[in-house]
C-alpha cells in the first residue's frame, strides 16, 4: 500500500486544472448535435464525487454497469461565489437512469446526483443551469475488456497485442524492494534495461492527469482505469508520457511511439517514462 499514495496524489492532479499554455481553446466533440461549451462556462459548474471533494472535481468517469455513482454538482457565478436554489437540468446522451433530471441547488450551490449506468460503451452526461453548461463524458464498461474490478490480469488479457509493440508482460515483470522512503523500488533485468533509452512503440489505455479534453502529460496503463481517480494496477502497469503535441482524451487503447526511459529514482513512484511522445496509427 505505501507505493500507492505518491501515485494516487499524482493522479489527484486531474481534478486541480493545469494553468494552460495558451493558444486557442479546443472544441469540444461529443459525438452529439449538443452545441460546443467553452471552458469558461464549464468552469462555473464542477463535479464531484460524493464525499470526495478534497479530491478535486471529476473531468470523466469509467465504471461498470453494475455501479451506482454518486456525484455532487456544484454551480458558481462568475466570481466563484455558490449559487443556491438554482435549477440544474441534467441529461444522459444514451438514456442511462439518474436519480432526477430536475435538481436545484441547496445554500452552498451544491445537488446530488446518483447515476445507474446501465448500458455498456461511452456515454456524455450534460448539465445545465444558472446560464452555463457542463458535459461530463462516462465510459460504462462491458466484456469487451472485462469488468473493472477484476484482477488486472483478467482485465488486460483481452487487449490486442500489436506488431512492434513492446511487451506489458515484460515490463509489468519487474522485481521490486521497499526503499528507504516506503516505496517500492524497481530492481529492473537485463531485458527490461535494454529498453532504456530505445525508441519503442507502447499500447494502452490513457490515465488523465489534467482536466482538459486534450492531454500531453498523462499515463497509459495495460488496462483500463476502474474508477477516474483509481490507477487499474501497481507502478509497473502504468508508464508516465510527455507529448509533443496534445491528444484528445480517448477511453479507447491508443498506440504511442517515442523514447522509453527506465526511472528507479522517481519522486512518483513510477518506473517508466516514455519521452517524445507520438500518436501512431493502430
Amino acid at each position: 500500500m505505501t507505493v500507492r499514495l505518491p501515485i494516487l496524489t499524482l493522479i489527484a492532479a486531474v481534478a486541480v486544472a493545469l494553468a494552460a499554455c495558451g493558444g486557442d481553446e479546443p472544441e469540444v466533440d461529443t459525438g452529439s448535435d449538443a452545441p460546443a461549451v467553452t471552458s469558461g462556462e464549464e468552469d462555473n459548474i464542477r463535479v464531484y464525487m460524493s464525499g470526495m471533494d478534497e479530491f478535486g472535481e471529476v473531468a470523466g468517469l469509467t465504471t461498470s454497469s453494475d455501479d451506482v455513482l454518486e456525484l455532487t454538482l456544484a454551480l458558481h457565478d462568475d466570481d466563484g461565489a455558490p449559487m443556491a436554489d438554482e435549477t440544474l437540468e441534467v441529461s444522459s446522451l444514451v438514456g442511462n437512469e439518474l436519480s432526477d433530471s430536475t435538481l436545484l441547488t441547496n445554500d452552498e450551490g451544491q445537488a446530488e446526483l446518483r447515476l445507474r449506468p446501465a448500458l455498456p460503451g461511452q456515454d456524455t452526461l450534460t448539465i445545465t443551469g444558472g446560464g452555463s453548461s457542463r458535459q461530463l463524458s462516462v465510459y460504462v464498461s462491458d466484456e469487451s475488456y472485462g469488468h473493472p474490478l477484476e484482477p488486472m490480469e483478467e482485465r488486460a488479457q483481452e487487449l490486442p497485442e500489436v506488431d512492434g509493440a513492446v511487451s506489458w508482460d515484460l515490463i509489468s515483470s519487474v522485481e521490486t524492494r521497499e526503499g528507504a522512503s516506503g516505496m517500492l523500488e524497481p530492481l529492473f533485468d537485463d531485458d527490461i534495461r535494454a529498453l532504456d533509452g530505445e525508441e519503442v512503440k507502447l499500447q494502452g489505455f490513457m490515465m488523465p492527469l489534467d482536466n482538459s479534453e486534450r492531454q500531453r502529460h498523462f499515463l497509459v496503463s495495460r488496462t483500463p482505469p476502474s474508477c477516474f481517480f483509481c490507477l487499474p494496477g501497481g507502478p509497473e502497469t502504468v508508464v508516465e508520457v510527455e507529448l509533443e503535441e496534445s491528444l484528445a482524451f480517448t477511453f479507447d487503447p491508443i498506440l504511442l511511439s517515442g523514447r522509453m526511459r527506465l526511472m528507479e529514482n522517481s519522486d512518483m513512484g513510477l518506473f517508466y517514462r516514455l519521452d517524445d511522445a507520438e500518436l501512431q496509427e493502430n
